[in-house]
């Protein structure tokens, strides 16, 4: 599909991931993987993590480990910031004076990684649909509280429209999606993740 052509019915799927996140596009039905960091060499994927600079400069992914790297291990290192998703102990930390949210910390990142898809897309995106564990928490008010937090990273992010789905039912949906017209096949599906796995 040429990128003139994806001009409408444009969705994301977004895995934002304890340890790396990924993000497809759908352009009525066609699908396709974005490469999300120019700096990771060995696949589209993007590591979750984020590096503040001790002049509060912000990066992401690999740049972010380089970054952290060269700088002789000075500034903030942030990583597996998903797994404090339904911890009511994590509210906020301070960074270079300013005071972030859990939500504002991982809305760096998805902001990132929808600007690269839409760089990709040649288009504004609003719609995404967003992988999440089947449980975050054995509780149910902690793992509605995951929920919330990651849906409003993402409207912090700029999505307009947010909807979830759980990770191994969408890895069992692209299972599905391989098997030939009529073909009926029973399948474990399992999502084994750097924080989580169902």
């Amino acid at each position: 599909m040429k990128k003139e052509e994806k001009t409408m019915g444009a969705i994301f799927g977004l895995d934002f991931g304890t340890t790396n996140s990924a993000l497809s596009l759908n352009v009525d039905g066609h699908v396709e993987v974005v490469d999300i960091d120019e700096h990771n060499t060995t696949g589209k994927t993007l590591r979750s993590v984020i590096y503040f600079d001790e002049d509060n400069a912000i990066s992401i992914g690999q740049e972010a480990i380089q970054n952290y790297i060269d700088s002789g291990a000075t500034g903030r290192f942030m990583q597996s910031i998903k797994s404090f998703l339904s911890s009511k102990h994590f509210e906020y930390t301070y960074i270079n004076r300013k005071r972030y949210e859990l939500d504002d910390l991982i809305a760096i990142i998805l902001r990132r990684i929808k600007k690269k898809g839409e760089e990709y897309a040649g288009q504004e995106v609003d719609d995404v649909v967003m992988g999440r564990p089947v449980v975050f928490s054995e509780d149910p008010g902690r793992d509605r509280l995951a929920e919330d937090r990651l849906r409003c990273a993402a409207e912090k992010a700029g999505f307009k429209n947010i909807k979830f789905q759980l990770e191994p039912i969408a890895a069992a949906f692209t299972f599905e999606e391989m098997l030939g017209e009529g073909e009926e096949k029973k399948v474990l599906i399992g999502d084994f993740g750097g924080g989580t796995s169902d």
